[in-house]
């Protein structure tokens, strides 16, 4: 029973590294024999006994009844009975393991080109050395390397030979290692053979490589130079692109935007420029013999008051004060609101008188805004288009209502009407119109609007302007923003 179980346990059947497992009892009140088991006495009889010296769990060698050598190691270990009431322990025999060393490094063995091994206990006596280890060259190679006070599991080249070593200190044994240097040196050869020329077919495609991308850079850096040389002569349409995705190319792209915004801006400063002229050229017609119309008007007026024709002579008086305001001789590029909304009675009056009882004006004038600046001659093209495309095509009467006041830093001007208004698509198509940066000469009906945003936007900066709000049949809301500038101040605040 107890020889089954020993032979299950450690599988002797399949183990060929194991020689033996013996169980050896000493209750001599109860004699026990088998297989894996029998008692102390036979054990003093057998082989292995004198050499054992009663050491308990060390390692020790001897010869097996073959005699090729040290090539057995046993290791034996004490079995105790445990009594459980006192809690002491009794020693009832030991079990003994024998273990063939050859078969146990049989792989380093198989192949006399891999490595070979020696082995040596805590007293350096070799117990083991493979076919071809001489001892005293094993035990010199230890030596030297526990001399040498490195560390012992490195790798050492002695006497032509890689040697290493390796300590088992549970079991109280050294194991080295020697691996020849032959197949190393074949291998090294071999590798050499495949692996120079392949160095070299790399380097030559590298080669090949870098001096075609070195001339596809060369190139690509001409383009940029002679873009750089064609804006130094001020052609700004050097926009030809490079091709890549490299830090070239996003320079490259960076210069062309770059091209592009003076473009655009050259264009709009040339546009500005045109404008500016021709709205001198008109200054310069209007101001021909300016005291002319004015003499005309009073003699007018004058033939009115004697025909008793007194709405004729308000007409030439406030015609006359409309002719000094729009030619600005006694008035800058900005005036006061009170100026300005006084302009824009004028210019009511008359067209009021035009239409009749066409529609009513009502003024909402914050006081505190009266002396605020704005641009001169701002008003009455807004309040115009409001008159003419959304009251006068009504088939009754209409009401007009002018609103300034302010919002924080932010002067505003309201000019709404209950006329008859634009649909979603008539206003969107203004908002462009109005917001167009080119000098367009297309002719939409509110160029008079239209001149008004973007003179407030070029005076003002671009965060003001004028806004629309319109619904069919419902009247239109035209708000013209500006910088809160007070009278004093030299220019606008944006």
């Amino acid at each position: 029973m107890i020889s089954e179980e020993v032979s299950k346990s450690l599988i002797l059947d399949e183990q060929s590294t194991i020689r033996n497992c013996m169980i050896y009892s000493e209750l001599k009140n109860a004699p026990v024999y088998g297989r894996r088991v029998t008692m102390k006495d036979t054990a003093v009889r057998e082989k292995w006994y004198p050499v054992w010296q009663g050491k308990m769990g060390e390692w020790f060698f001897y010869e097996n009844s073959a005699g090729t050598g040290n090539n057995l190691g046993v290791l034996v270990y004490p079995i105790y009975q445990m009594d459980l009431v006192s809690l002491k322990q009794e020693q009832i025999g030991f079990a003994k393991l024998e273990i063939y060393m050859e078969r146990l490094f049989a792989p380093a063995t198989e192949d006399g080109s891999s490595f070979r091994t020696a082995v040596f206990d805590e007293e350096l006596q070799c117990r083991y050395r493979t076919e071809g280890v001489e001892e005293t060259e094993a035990l010199a190679c230890l030596e030297e390397i526990e001399k040498s006070g490195r560390d012992e599991e490195s790798v050492r080249i002695i006497n032509g030979q890689m040697v290493c070593v390796r300590n088992l200190e549970t079991c109280g044994l050294k194991f080295l290692l020697f691996f020849g240097t032959d197949g190393m040196e074949q291998k090294h050869r071999e590798v050499n053979s495949t692996i120079i020329p392949l160095i070299l077919l790399v380097m030559g495609i590298d080669s090949i490589g870098c001096y075609l991308f070195a001339g596809m850079f060369s190139r690509r850096v001409t383009i940029l130079v002679n873009k750089f040389k064609r804006v130094e002569t001020g052609d700004f349409s050097a926009t030809e692109p490079i091709s890549g995705n490299d830090e070239l190319k996003v320079l490259d792209d960076q210069f062309t935007h770059m091209l592009e915004t003076i473009n655009a801006l050259i264009r709009e400063n040339y546009v500005q420029e045109l404008e500016k002229k021709e709205t001198e050229l008109q200054n310069l017609q209007l101001q021909i013999n300016p005291h002319f119309l004015y003499n005309t008007l009073e003699t007018i007026s004058s033939i009115a008051a004697v025909r008793q024709a007194f709405t004729v002579c308000d007409l030439c008086g406030r015609l006359g004060e409309i002719f000094r305001y729009s030619l600005g001789k006694d008035y800058g590029e900005f005036v006061t609101v009170e100026q300005e909304l006084h302009h824009v009675e004028n210019y009511v009056f008359i067209q009021k008188v035009r239409y009749g009882d066409k529609f009513e004006v009502f003024y909402h004038i914050e006081p505190e805004v009266r002396q605020c600046m704005i641009l001169r001659f701002i008003l009455q093209p807004v309040v115009e288009n409001a008159i003419l495309h959304g009251i006068a095509p009504m088939t009754g009467n209409g009401t007009l209502k002018i609103s300034v006041g302010r919002q924080g830093e932010i002067l505003y001007v309201k000019v709404e009407d209950d006329g008859i208004g634009m649909d979603s698509t008539r206003k969107s198509e203004l908002e462009e119109y109005i917001s167009r940066p080119e000098n367009s000469r297309e002719e939409k009906g509110s160029i008079g609007v239209r001149n008004v945003h973007r003179r407030v936007r070029l005076a003002c900066g671009d965060r003001y302007g004028v806004s629309i709000e319109s619904r069919p049949y419902r009247g239109s809301g035209f708000l013209i923003t500006f910088p809160l500038r007070r009278k004093g101040d030299e220019e606008c605040t944006d």
